[in-house]
């Protein structure tokens, strides 16, 4: 009788634990970064003729905050804060041509995410976010030793849908793994208000992105 009060204690603390993190009332706050590092070489062709060796290259980083509150089980509301930089250059030394592009991007906005228990130390998750934001992209080209500079500046409409894992190493620490899912972009230029809209998705290697989350009961 002794060893099944036990076990039965056991099992309860366990459940405890297992949901203790995502309690309703409790503070979230998460840290998500990427970094991603590519280079590609391409054979340059016009009309089936080999016009050289293109070498293209890009940096990204991205960094993600957020802070929220669990006003049920399982689900935060709250805002996030995302910063990204992209670099990108493609050259081609017989074409004798370059082309950088530096990109950097800011965004705020409200973010839900809806924790999915597993067990219990593992939970899946989605999260969905939209927000306002400002860019600016940097452009320099140059061939045959001519070129040109440009500076465009953009307003920004973000939304965005991920889905992600969590592993919850203590009831107030946890460790996530995400993908970049799925997000819709469109922005408008400052001075021209010429506009652009693209989707985006990625749910590869080079999309994942690890994340540091505090969970803070009342």
């Amino acid at each position: 009788m002794k060893n099944i009060i036990i076990t039965i204690w056991l099992l309860v603390s366990l459940s405890i634990a297992a949901t203790a993190q995502t309690q309703t009332g409790n503070l979230f706050i998460g840290g998500n970064i990427n970094w991603n590092n590519n280079e590609f070489e391409v054979n340059d062709v016009n009309n089936a003729s080999a016009l050289g060796l293109r070498i293209d290259k890009q940096n990204t980083f991205n960094f993600q905050t957020t802070i929220g509150t669990f006003v049920k089980d399982n689900l935060v509301l709250g805002m996030f804060l995302n910063y990204e930089n992209i670099d990108s250059e493609s050259s081609n030394s017989a074409e004798r041509f370059s082309l950088i592009n530096k990109t950097k991007a800011i965004s705020v906005g409200p973010f839900v995410r809806k924790f999915f228990p597993l067990n219990e130390n593992f939970s899946f998750y989605t999260q969905g976010n939209v927000g306002y934001g400002r860019s600016s992209n940097r452009q320099t080209y140059e061939s045959n030793n001519q070129g040109y500079n440009s500076h465009l500046k953009y307003n920004n409409f973000v939304a965005a849908l991920k889905p992600g894992l969590v592993y919850f190493a203590t009831n107030k620490f946890g460790v996530n793994l995400s993908v970049q899912g799925l997000q819709y972009t469109m922005g408008k230029e400052k001075d021209t208000d010429q506009s652009f809209s693209r989707l985006d998705a990625g749910f590869n290697l080079p999309n994942l992105t690890i994340g540091l989350n505090l969970y803070l009961g009342r």
